[in-house]
């Protein structure tokens, strides 16, 4: 009987160097930033030690992982779709299956844990769009470790046969060579490769999203930004400059108690007299203008919010975000749902589906894995009817107590409709 395992066991971390600075994150996680971050460089021709680095510093696929933490919309986006597409559940279907197959699926799907596994495959694919799982074989051919392999940890080579793992890409340090999962193949390590084809892209996938990756950096930055400037800035609205400096104690408190005198909210309005033995000792008020970074943070912010959006295929409305001319009520959010679900969740479905399915053909397991139903955004919306919007203008705008008569004359699904309730169904007699 083969037994499947996604991990081993636990690795001893290496120690590494500590970077200071905001932007400090576990290796390889760096700054970002300088270049375009929706165009990797990417040139078969160009081979480091056998594989072709993606991106111009071979750290692409980290940048995308870096950009899931630090971009709050982007990666609240990739959480919504993951839980769309696996917060259901899975079914294995056993049907016809005897025994021992039953047994070898159950504990393929326990040793797989294939609730996390599923979760992973999906966010891989979303993030990604790659999925690897290393294979190992016994000296008999028999599959009995299966272990999922993190898309940034892998490179190919340019026969696309031979493939390149390195825990840890910016350091190129203990470097493993694995062939590609073949009928042929009789290596004991094999890796399982699953890439979407993208528009072309002959080496690597890109993401759907990649076109937007210059803005999920400007929303990572925003908060940032937000808070330099409140730290940073100075917002005074006047200076009032004296001809000379304060010869005596008595005449720096008397500054400093002009300048108090003119603070404060009891103050606005507030008419101030300046005294001076003559005209050039009189000090001088100039108003300063006011920061204008708050406009530059707002445009930002609007912009890129809905270029995330645009690039993940998913309606703002979905994510909480209210477009300018749009009501945003349940009608609205249940269509963009279902518009969502057709377009993005249910081929992302069936993409799981065919990788989980495959890894069981590979096991030698008859059975089949299915993705459960699912709809974050249900029945529990409706759409507010204008009829019970005027009812319940009409209770708010009366008198109390002719509203509570009003309120003992309705009915009990009456009552439930004023409050978004659903009815409840009377028993046929």
């Amino acid at each position: 009987m083969a037994w499947y395992s996604r991990f081993v066991g636990s690795k001893p971390q290496a120690k590494t160097e500590v970077v200071e600075g905001y932007q400090s994150f576990s290796t390889p996680f760096g700054n970002v930033g300088g270049n375009n971050l929706s165009l990797p460089y990417v040139n078969g021709r160009h081979q480091i030690a056998g594989y072709i680095p993606f991106g111009s510093n071979n750290l692409f696929p980290e940048l995308l992982n870096q950009l899931y933490y630090t971009s709050p919309l982007h990666g609240a986006i990739v959480d919504f779709k993951t839980n769309a597409i696996v917060g259901g559940g899975y079914t294995l279907e056993t049907a016809k299956m005897s025994n021992e197959d039953k047994l070898k699926l159950y504990t393929f799907e326990k040793k797989m844990k294939l609730n996390k596994t599923s979760k992973a495959i999906a966010q891989q694919l979303i993030v990604h769009h790659r999925v690897y799982f290393k294979l190992c074989y016994n000296e008999k051919g028999e599959l009995y470790k299966i272990e999922n392999v993190s898309p940034e940890k892998v490179r190919v080579a340019r026969d696309r046969i031979t493939y390149f793992m390195c825990d840890d890409w910016s350091a190129r340090i203990d470097v493993v060579s694995i062939k590609r999962a073949h009928p042929t193949n009789r290596d004991l390590e094999q890796l399982y490769v699953y890439e979407i084809m993208t528009l072309g892209q002959e080496w690597y996938s890109l993401p759907q999203y990649t076109s937007a990756l210059n803005f999920a950096f400007l929303s990572g930055e925003l908060s940032f930004f937000a808070k330099s400037n409140i730290q940073n800035s100075i917002f005074p609205s006047f200076a009032m400059m004296f001809p000379k400096k304060p010869q005596s104690e008595e005449e720096k408190h008397m500054i400093k108690r002009t300048i108090n005198n003119l603070k404060g909210a009891e103050n606005a309005g507030k008419a101030i007299a300046l005294f001076a033995n003559s005209a050039d000792q009189l000090p001088k008020i100039e108003v300063l203008p006011t920061n204008s970074n708050d406009k530059l943070f707002h445009e930002a912010s609007a912009l890129n919010t809905e270029q995330i959006c645009f690039s993940h295929t998913i309606d703002p409305i979905l994510m909480g975000v209210r477009t300018t001319g749009s009501l945003g009520g349940g009608a609205d959010i249940k269509q963009a749902y279902v518009v969502f679900e057709k377009n993005v969740v249910m081929p992302l479905r069936d993409q799981v589906e065919e990788i989980v399915n495959e890894l069981l053909a590979l096991a030698k397991i008859p059975g089949k894995y299915m993705l459960n139903n699912f709809q974050i955004i249900n029945e529990t919306i409706v759409e507010i009817d204008d009829n019970v919007s005027k009812i319940s203008d009409i209770i708010n705008s009366v008198n109390p107590v002719l509203a509570a008569k009003i309120i003992e004359s309705m009915t009990q699904n009456e009552l439930r409709e004023l409050i978004h309730l659903q009815p409840i169904e009377t028993p046929a007699p």
